[in-house]
């Protein structure tokens, strides 16, 4: 039996929620680091819970917010959206990479507070539109957004 939506896994340090209930097209939700003293941690682009490969393709509201020892992020390919608050408050938060070409919707505030000189590394194909995307919220002008 598939898992229902709401049932959690943890891999990595980072717990996963079913949001989709699906045998083939399941999805879940990053919705926070259970690990905390780890200073990298990985979004995966799919996460096992039971039987079922989930894709993960959101970073919940508040999933890392506050999270004081978070220096570097890697957000898996199947990520299309970024909660609201999800890094706020992360000071040390050095360097991001987006991998995902599917980024949709990014959350208010959801840089707000990281290291003012952090780099977020989106892919290629996407720079100009991810600026656009990435642009207000919440991170200092400082942080550079390259390819």
């Amino acid at each position: 039996m598939c898992p229902a939506v709401g049932t959690t896994t943890t891999v990595k340090g980072v717990t996963y929620k079913v949001t989709k209930a699906d045998a083939v097209n399941g999805t879940v939700s990053a919705v926070k680091l259970k690990a905390t003293k780890k200073t990298k941690v990985t979004i995966q682009d799919t996460v096992k819970v039971g039987n079922y490969s989930f894709k993960v393709t959101t970073i919940g509201k508040n999933a890392f917010k506050n999270n004081k020892k978070l220096t570097q992020v890697i957000i898996g390919k199947n990520v299309s959206k970024i909660g609201a608050n999800a890094f706020n408050g992360a000071k040390k938060l050095k360097k991001i990479t987006i991998k995902s070409t599917q980024l949709k919707k990014v959350g208010s505030k959801a840089f707000k507070g990281i290291d003012k000189k952090c780099k977020i590394k989106v892919p290629k194909k996407k720079l100009t539109r991810y600026k656009r995307l990435l642009k207000g919220k919440g991170q200092k002008a400082s942080v550079k957004i390259t390819k």
